[in-house]
């Protein structure tokens, strides 16, 4: 794996505003993730920006400021994520993704501590 000793705007330009982190996960007993239609509801689905983009933590305490630590943690980013492609990071073997769920992810709060 590679590293990054990125400063922080460094780090954040990397994000290519796909807005696909922005869409509510659930996560089963077993680990799976699965993917939910339902924004963010700061996220404009049509362009996939966020309105509140540069106040989102604050405004908005759900909002998950991907760190370098926590890309590399986290099974529901995408191969496709510039943090991700930044870090040299694939998804894990037999953590697939499926397109609903019941029980909401495990995802850390904006300090990276899991809620």
């Amino acid at each position: 794996m590679e590293t990054t000793d990125q400063s922080g705007d460094a780090w954040e330009a990397l994000c290519q505003r796909c807005g696909l982190c922005c869409f509510e996960k659930f996560e089963d007993e077993t680990g799976i993730v699965f993917f939910t239609s339902t924004p963010c509801r700061y996220l404009d689905v049509v362009s996939r920006q966020c309105v509140i983009y540069d106040r989102r933590f604050t405004i908005n305490p759900e909002c998950v400021k991907l760190t370098e630590e926590l890309v590399r943690e986290l099974n529901w980013l995408h191969d496709e994520c510039a943090y991700r492609r930044a870090l040299g990071l694939s998804r894990r073997p037999g953590r697939a993704t499926a397109a609903s769920g019941r029980q909401k992810a495990k995802e850390p709060d904006k300090n990276g501590k899991r809620k």
